[in-house]
């Protein structure tokens, strides 16, 4: 891996940290727009399989879909099998519209612990 792929590798980390500092700020401080901490989680999760994907000389795919991240990246590393993103796919687009049920204090805590766990296997399967 040459240093401009290392670079790329680590801004997408940055970005994903970006996401998931707003998505705690958000669950800490004003919980009251949970939705759009629940977003920030998918978001990092999205990023953080991208980077792996990224990692291991795959094409970048554009897509919100953390199923189908998931999946390619597990085409790689079974331990991705045992993630389970529970129904953070939804924030990827729905939350950002009137109709979308906010979620509650625990789910997206729960959320924000997934995308956490997300990162942590991420950092572990990657050497930059």
């Amino acid at each position: 891996m040459n240093d401009i792929d290392k670079e790329l590798l680590k801004e997408w980390l940055e970005k994903a940290e970006h996401d998931l500092i707003a998505a705690s700020m958000i669950i800490d401080i004003n919980p009251i727009i949970l939705d759009i901490a629940c977003f920030h989680c998918q978001q990092a999760v999205e990023k953080l399989l991208k980077t792996f994907l990224l990692f291991n000389g795959q094409e970048l795919i554009k897509t919100h879909d953390l199923n189908t991240l998931l999946k390619k990246c597990a085409g790689i590393d079974v331990d991705f099998l045992s993630i389970n993103i529970k129904d953070l796919n939804l924030y990827a687009v729905m939350a950002r519209y009137p109709e979308f049920i906010a979620p509650e204090l625990e789910e997206a805590k729960e959320y924000y612990q997934i995308a956490l766990d997300v990162k942590s296997l991420v950092l572990l399967k990657i050497k930059i």
